[in-house]
């Protein structure tokens, strides 16, 4: 009698875990999804990359399913099963999708990071002429993944924004952006 009244309260506890497993999973995707749409983070990658990804779905899926995952495994161990390989097969998995990750966006992360700082420290404007490796042309448009420019023989080149950040960047004094600059400097002293 008393193993049965144990074996009662395993399953109602494996049930609870179940059920608040799920509500956090339910709360905690609202949250993140609420978040990344006050952001406009799909509007931001739409606009800068002019990739049309749901960033918003994506994120809040991956963090459900790793809760719903986590809490089958809490359920499963309460009530009694072996989780050692569920926890190794979770672990495997959450491992390869880390690599992939890491491999799919090895050279499109600096270029994003490089991106970021060129428009926020305002290094590129648009209508600047400027000399990058022998190449001498007028910003076209900078984006958090490339800059593009015109050369003077009209040829639209490309790019990285990790390279305009590895190599010297010459700004001509006739650009907006050096005129701006420099008017900036001289109110200061």
């Amino acid at each position: 009698m008393v193993e049965y009244s144990e074996n009662i309260i395993k399953v109602v506890t494996a049930l609870l875990i179940l059920i608040f497993g799920l509500l956090i999973a339910s709360i905690l995707n609202n949250i993140i999804r609420k978040l990344l749409r006050d952001i406009e983070i799909n509007k931001i990658i739409k606009e800068q990359l002019k990739i049309n990804i749901k960033v918003e779905e994506i994120a809040a899926s991956v963090i459900k399913y790793l809760i719903y995952t986590g809490t089958v495994i809490i359920a499963l161990n309460k009530l009694g099963f072996s989780t050692r390989i569920l926890q190794i097969i979770l672990l495997v998995f959450i491992l390869l999708a880390l690599v992939f990750i890491a491999l799919a966006f090895k050279d499109w992360i600096p270029n994003l990071v490089s991106g970021f700082y060129i428009i926020k420290n305002k290094k590129l404007l648009k209508g600047d002429d400027i000399t990058i490796n022998d190449i001498k042309g007028k910003v076209l448009q900078v984006n958090l993944i490339e800059t593009k420019i015109e050369t003077n023989n009209k040829e639209i080149i490309f790019i990285p924004n990790s390279s305009i950040t590895k190599y010297k960047v010459i700004k001509s004094k006739n650009g907006k952006g050096i005129r701006s600059n420099t008017i900036r400097r001289n109110r200061r002293k």
